[in-house]
């Protein structure tokens, strides 16, 4: 069968960028993989780090879309430890975190605040506390690379490396 013969000219244009689409997610997924099996122990730029997992989360259209964000870097945080405890940390907290923002959110993503070798994720809409108690959750997977600080407005993960 011959797709041209069978499709209109916008169902054939739509397929394709269907087809396109499908590429993009194949090769995040590969990267994903990747990094999974990546213990390579850096050091990592977390400002580096942290536009790339916002390029991963920003498939999901409503976080694209309707979520603000703003990464900002006060000091640069270089990180010693495996690629693959990094990446699982930060996506065990932004599946936690992301998913649960409201349309319209603003999320400023702080790295280096006050000095310390952090990463500070702030709201100006607060968490409900269910939320809260989920991310409360997490601490004990982040161990022994860092450790959470959480507020309504203000989620910090503090690395010891």
């Amino acid at each position: 069968m011959k797709k041209d013969t069978l499709l209109s000219p916008s169902a054939h244009s739509n397929i394709e960028k269907a087809m396109e689409l499908l590429q993009k997610l194949q090769n995040q997924l590969e990267v994903a993989l990747e990094d999974l099996n990546n213990t390579n122990q850096g050091p990592w730029n977390l400002r580096e780090i942290m536009e790339k997992e916002l390029l991963f989360w920003e498939a999901n259209l409503f976080f694209k879309h309707k979520i603000k964000k703003e990464i900002y870097e006060e000091r640069e945080v270089l990180l010693t430890l495996p690629l693959n405890e990094l990446k699982g940390m930060l996506c065990l907290l932004e599946e936690k975190l992301y998913f649960s923002l409201k349309e319209g959110t603003y999320l400023r993503i702080i790295i280096g605040e006050g000095g310390k070798r952090a990463l500070t994720f702030e709201m100006n809409e607060p968490l409900e506390e269910e939320i809260l108690q989920k991310l409360a959750n997490l601490s004990g997977y982040l161990q022994p690379y860092a450790s959470l600080s959480l507020s309504p407005t203000k989620v910090e993960l503090e690395f010891k490396s």
